[in-house]
């Protein structure tokens, strides 16, 4: 049974207390969760056994890669040169319909961990089996299957497919998934900050009175999802033109910050408080701005495919002028809508996922 705690009350007055909140990585959080820990070591698993929301592998609520740890190459062949390894997979790709119409019988093991080092296992040049930690390289067919980072259109193919970050992905569907991604024996993040950095953070956000400098949402009341961005990534420079004040999702889109994690919860706050602040997307970059990342691979599709500019986050009311359901995107002429939770049921309109929608306009 899913616990819901609304903690609105609570941080309204730590709010009108001025209270400094200090940020919280939430990949650094432990958990005693038993899967918690099966899932960063590495869980034995059947395909059958495997579930797949939106596109995506899960166990258990949280996003899980799969991996075949034994090795066609020799192991210390494949840990020099992962290319002539065996492939992970992030997504239920063509790859995976094959194994399980072929009835193939493999050791797959599904993980959490964020290293991208994997236990692999075989023969080794001299003959003699050995186990090895190695990295390995993403499937293609799984970065298609997603659109991950326009991989379908983008000239660029080989580059996205060896510069793919297990973290940076992970990231991308964090607001799917009941579970964040835990650390439980390292920091992924730097913490290379200066000890004066919460009063330098502060003072950032009271000057630009808690506003987004990038999507504008005021922060005000909820002043923890206010982040301080350094431009150069050197988390030790606080001179004023480093400093950006940036809104959770804002933050995590910037280039190289594959280690920023937004619930489900978090995300629907910056949502309603965009929507009731008014604040829409009038182009594509602002729709790519403003969207949720677990749907940029479809709604780049979308633009390919010469989509018109969509709606974000958009809302069904009745008669009655009452909401009644809301999807990440819709486009209310053509009656098409992309969601990423349990489809509403509205008549004459499509309502499909991230998946789903690449597929149907291939």
């Amino acid at each position: 049974m899913e616990i819901r705690v609304d903690l609105s009350e609570l941080w309204g007055q730590v709010n009108r207390l001025g209270t400094q909140v200090i940020e919280f990585d939430w990949t650094a959080a432990a958990q005693l969760d038993p899967i918690d820990v099966e899932l960063q070591d590495g869980k034995e698993i059947a395909l059958k056994d495997l579930n797949v929301l939106n596109g995506l592998l899960s166990v258990h609520g949280r996003q899980v890669l799969l991996y075949i740890p034994d090795q066609f190459s020799p192991v210390d062949v494949v840990q020099g040169a992962p290319e002539k390894g065996k492939r992970f997979h992030v997504a239920d790709c063509k790859t995976l319909s094959e194994m399980r119409s072929k009835g193939r019988f493999e050791r797959y093991v599904v993980t959490n961990n964020l290293s991208g080092v994997f236990k692999i296992t075989g023969k080794n040049s001299c003959g003699s089996h050995e186990v090895l930690d190695s990295s390995l390289l993403v499937c293609k067919n799984c970065l298609e299957k997603l659109n991950y980072q326009n991989y379908c259109h983008d000239s660029t193919r080989p580059h996205i497919w060896t510069r793919f970050a297990i973290a940076e992905f992970f990231e991308t569907y964090s607001t799917i998934f009941r579970h964040l991604p835990q650390r439980l024996s390292q920091s992924l993040g730097n913490t290379d900050y200066s000890e004066d950095w919460p009063k330098i953070s502060a003072e950032v956000r009271r000057r630009c009175r808690f506003n987004c400098d990038e999507c504008c949402v005021n922060l005000s009341e909820h002043r923890r999802l206010l982040h301080v961005h350094h431009l150069n990534g050197v988390k030790s420079d606080n001179s004023s033109a480093n400093l950006r004040p940036l809104c959770a999702d804002c933050h995590r889109k910037q280039p190289m910050h594959g280690h920023l994690f937004i619930s489900a919860g978090d995300m629907k706050m910056l949502i309603r408080l965009r929507r009731e602040q008014s604040i829409v997307a009038a182009d594509w970059k602002g729709v790519m701005g403003l969207a949720d990342l677990a749907v940029h691979g479809a709604l780049l599709h979308a633009q390919q495919k010469g989509f018109g500019v969509p709606i974000i986050e958009y809302e069904f009311i009745n008669d009655k002028g009452v909401v009644v359901a809301d999807v990440k995107v819709a486009w209310p002429e053509q009656r098409i809508a992309i969601c990423v939770s349990d489809a509403p049921q509205i008549a004459n309109w499509d309502m499909l996922n991230p998946v789903e929608f690449i597929e149907r306009f291939r």
